[in-house]
């Protein structure tokens, strides 16, 4: 699972990307090149777990993050993109935008508030889309021209008639009404509109202890409109809480009335919003998270965990974190009837401790 993160210049968004990966982008060499790092996503059962277990090892689920250049509106569409190929796979987007106030770091080009700065982003997605879909039409008009096109041939062009017009209304792919089978009959296509977008407002101390900042409620509303997810995140102050120790940190945060820091949040929100959840597995050797997909199934998550237990799947013993929580431990568990043993087909929920029976 792969995150883009996209901003305009100057949008402190190279900020959060070191704090969700701790990778420094100072250190890389080639400054105009993105980057790629992974973000361990803190969760509490793992921790809750591991201390039950006393496992050899602790994994906690990971979400992979690539940080793109600040993107310059002024730039030539060959860099423009340039900038887009980067992203142009990634499952989601994490569009920066900039509240902070601080005189010696210039406003983005043109949008010197938050609403600006995601109307343009939104502007040059929907451009960049536009031109993909009208490009792949054009090309379904000129085979149709020459020979009666296939039958997935005339569906897409049925589906890409239908985003095209969306599109020209200014609207995102993600708020029409297509089917998950239609999106992936364009799926080669990458529409960034068609993906899930989680906006991050970069704010300053002073605009985190208000709760406020100028063009708030303006940029939430556009957030709705659009069925984007929307957080508040100080990169300023998440540097300060990732310098401190843990005690101090515990500290801070009741200092700052905060029960989880920024990038906490930002990690279940992007959970949510993408559609991802976890589950987990246990034992002596390992306590360990795995992301997958919600609605993921028993054989998805044997899967995951090894394509070897997915061949030779037999059943899978499954119980909520919260009825282990409750028994103790698996005895007890299978003395009370919380533990179920169910088929491939059985969804698995987020938080769900999932143990594979498989042929040897």
């Amino acid at each position: 699972m792969e995150i883009g993160i996209f901003g305009l210049l100057m949008s402190g968004k190279s900020t959060i990307f070191s704090l969700l990966t701790g990778i420094n982008p100072e250190e890389h060499i080639h400054k105009n090149e993105p980057l790629t790092g992974v973000a361990k996503i803190h969760d509490e059962r793992v921790e809750k777990l591991s201390e039950i277990f006393k496992p050899k090892k602790t994994t906690y689920a990971a979400l992979s993050f690539i940080d793109i250049p600040g993107y310059d509106t002024s730039a030539n569409r060959k860099e423009k993109n340039r900038i887009f190929q980067f992203i142009q796979n990634v499952d989601s987007i994490l569009a920066i935008v900039r509240a902070f106030e601080n005189p010696t770091v210039p406003w983005p080009q043109g949008a010197e508030d938050p609403l600006k700065q995601l109307e343009t982003i939104k502007s040059e997605l929907l451009l960049r889309d536009l031109e993909v879909v009208e490009n792949r039409l054009n090309r379904l008009h000129e085979t149709e021209k020459k020979k009666k096109l296939s039958p997935d041939e005339s569906a897409e062009k049925e589906i890409l008639e239908k985003v095209i017009e969306i599109l020209e209304q200014e609207k995102f792919v993600s708020t029409a009404e297509l089917s998950g089978e239609d999106l992936k009959k364009i799926g080669s296509l990458s529409l960034f509109t068609a993906k899930p977008i989680i906006v991050v407002a970069n704010i300053d101390e002073d605009q985190f202890s208000k709760g406020s900042y100028p063009g708030k409620e303006m940029l939430m509303k556009n957030c709705t409109e659009n069925n984007f997810a929307y957080l508040e995140l100080s990169g300023k102050i998440e540097q300060e809480l990732n310098a401190l120790s843990p005690e101090d940190r515990e500290l801070f945060m009741e200092d700052l009335g905060i029960e989880e820091s920024g990038i906490q949040r930002l990690s279940k929100v992007v959970y949510e919003h993408v559609g991802l959840i976890s589950f987990l597995t246990v034992g002596e050797d390992e306590v360990r998270a795995w992301t997958v997909k919600r609605g993921a199934t028993a054989l998805d998550c044997a899967a995951k965990v090894h394509t070897d237990l997915a061949k030779r799947f037999i059943k899978a013993e499954v119980i909520s974190y919260e009825h282990f929580m409750e028994a103790g431990n698996m005895s007890e568990a299978k003395n009370r009837g919380l533990l179920r043993l169910v088929g491939r087909e059985e969804v698995v929920h987020d938080g769900d401790i999932v143990h594979i029976r498989a042929n040897a």
